[in-house]
């Protein structure tokens, strides 16, 4: 099987075993917050079967500058302001962007990822592309516990993400 058809297998698979409890979640992006020191936190408004950041949003907004992505053409950007619904009737924010350069902490969104930092997405690369010019080593993405696996299929345009969160741990890579 080929590398684009076991990431196609993967996401049905991940996908059907969709959601679990996002229980312990807040208490694991918290802590992060504080180990890493962030101040300004890219996170994004999850869909119905992903892992909740609900509270850690209400709460970093309360805290800290968050920051949501945002679809513009084939590109993601993160601002602030005022959400509505965008493309792929996703929540987005609709005041200026912010400079990628700019975000202390980086929350992605995954299906599973793997121990070494490969992930896989939804499949429409929104992600991949935007990643590809993030220097940060604070990208990390939140999966449900059972979504850590030992290996991800990958192509050379993925992007890694350098640290995992779960709703029961941190591991960082």
């Amino acid at each position: 099987m080929d590398t684009a058809s076991a990431k196609s297998e993967l996401r049905k698979i991940m996908n059907l075993q969709r959601p679990h409890s996002s229980m312990g979640l807040f208490e694991q992006l918290r802590s992060l917050a504080e180990k890493t020191k962030a101040t300004k936190i890219g996170s994004y408004s999850p869909l119905e079967n992903e892992p909740d950041l609900g509270t850690f949003n209400n709460w970093a907004a309360e805290n800290l500058d968050l920051y949501f992505p945002r679809v513009v053409q084939d590109r993601l950007e993160f601002a602030q302001g005022p959400m509505r619904e965008g493309k792929f009737k996703i929540i987005e924010p609709t005041g200026s962007a912010i400079l990628t350069s700019d975000l202390d902490l980086l929350l992605i969104p995954a299906l599973a990822v793997d121990v070494l930092g490969n992930r896989i997405g939804k499949g429409k690369g929104f992600y991949d592309r935007w990643l590809v010019d993030v220097a940060s080593t604070n990208l990390f993405a939140v999966v449900f516990d059972s979504e850590v696996l030992e290996l991800v299929p990958n192509e050379p345009h993925d992007k890694k993400v350098n640290g995992i969160v779960t709703p029961t741990r941190l591991i960082a890579i």
